[in-house]
């Protein structure tokens, strides 16, 4: 067990911090709402996390003994739950907040890291990586939490490149903007990822906002845009997933592999929800008809998908069973050879922006070949088959048409061409 309390400079005021340790899966950072004025941080002794003696400080006297009541109080609550077998990162969190006296009225906003845009980034995410997000009502999936903290290790990267030490919400406008965009750009990245980063940051900026920890509305203006392109990444029609299906494949990860690649591309589900799936898979029958069944990650909402005949035929040769869960990295990686085999080899050409130029990637089709593609795949092929749209998106959990629009892969002749079997051109 690891207590200590921290100062946190600000501009007028310095507050004290608890930082709070066990093991390193436990970290709980709150406020204690204890400030000294801004001067006074000569006096703070960092290794007693105490206010030194002599001092010009007025209270330091009441500080100092509040600081150590919430040291016993906080290391009495952690103990009785070490005793009891239930020390977990929520129950931590509710009996410091109780020590504190924060109430939940506040939602347990820690306002001590107001001026800190990664300061108050690091809270965000230790916070609703346990409560409920205020955007989807429930805590940050794994995936989300992934994205938002390589968004933060970006900003930290871009500020130690610019060597700024403490970066407040005030310090947000026009000119970080551009030198942000344009440092990325620098680096390579594309317009999309620099498009994410930005939209994490938002997101950051706008929730301290909405909380009252700043003023600061740039981040509301029409500069302050989320990069992004639509990039023409490939899909497999169904006689490119036939040929990998019927691939005599000795290798049994292989075989593994291209099984979970044919699921997602015949369920739409984001592999994050298929690898939940295939951890405990349970199928529902309803009228004769088997289903996957499953409440999606990322919206919560629930899903019934039906076995097509690929699927059965996968259960069929697996004698009723589904592959075992695989890590998506491996799947990446594997997938591409499985795609080779079934000679998937037609030159393909990806485009996107980087350093601000158009670059053409050519490359043999199935070097692209990802997990995304499965799904990608299955909501394309849907469409040409003439499935409702609205129906598709209630299988892949796409929220918007615009945004389902953009991940199907059909070409604005095809797209003519199935509008033309529409009876209005009859």
């Amino acid at each position: 067990m690891n207590l200590k309390f921290k100062l946190r400079k600000g501009k007028k005021t310095n507050t004290i911090l608890l930082d709070f340790r066990f093991g390193r899966e436990i970290r709980v950072r709150y406020s204690t709402n204890l400030k000294i004025k801004k001067g006074s941080e000569k006096y703070w002794d960092n290794s007693k996390g105490r206010i030194k003696i002599p001092n010009d400080i007025i209270n330091y006297g009441y500080i100092n003994d509040t600081l150590k009541n919430y040291e016993q109080g906080i290391e009495i609550a952690i103990t009785e739950l070490l005793n009891s077998n239930k020390l977990t990162q929520n129950n931590c969190t509710k009996e410091i907040i109780k020590v504190l006296g924060i109430s939940d009225e506040t939602e347990k906003i820690d306002k001590s890291l107001s001026n800190n845009v990664v300061e108050y980034f690091e809270w965000f995410l230790d916070y609703y990586s346990i409560n409920n997000s205020p955007f989807t009502r429930k805590p940050l999936d794994a995936g989300t939490l992934r994205t938002y903290k390589n968004s933060k290790k970006f900003l930290v990267k871009y500020l130690n490149h610019k060597n700024i030490k403490t970066f407040y919400f005030e310090d947000i406008d026009k000119k970080f903007y551009n030198d942000y965009v344009n440092y990325a750009k620098s680096k390579g990245y594309s317009r999309n990822y620099i498009g994410t980063n930005i939209q994490k940051l938002k997101t950051i900026i706008g929730h301290a906002f909405e909380n009252n920890v700043h003023n600061n509305e740039e981040y509301k203006k029409r500069y302050f845009a989320k990069l992004q392109e639509e990039i023409n990444h490939p899909y497999l029609n169904e006689d490119e997933l036939s040929a990998i299906n019927k691939l005599k494949l000795d290798d049994e990860l292989e075989n593994d592999v291209r099984d979970i690649f044919l699921i997602g591309s015949y369920t739409g589900l984001r592999v994050g929800d298929l690898t939940t799936f295939l951890k405990s898979p349970i199928l529902l029958s309803n009228n004769g008809k088997e289903f996957i069944n499953l409440k999606q990650s990322k919206t919560g909402g629930e899903v019934y998908i039906p076995l097509n005949k690929i699927i059965k035929g996968i259960l069929r040769r697996r004698g009723g069973n589904f592959p075992p869960n695989i890590h998506s990295n491996v799947i990446n990686k594997v997938i591409k050879n499985i795609a080779r085999k079934a000679k998937i080899n037609d030159l393909f050409t990806l485009e996107r922006t980087v350093h601000d130029r158009k670059v053409k990637i050519v490359k043999p089709k199935h070097k692209f070949i990802t997990t995304h593609t499965a799904r990608r795949s299955f909501c394309t092929n849907a469409y040409y088959k003439g499935m409702p749209i609205q129906d598709i998106m209630l299988f892949s959990g796409h929220k918007s048409e615009k945004m389902f629009h953009t991940y199907i892969k059909v070409s604005k002749k095809k797209h003519a061409r199935k509008a033309s079997e529409h009876a209005f051109f009859d």
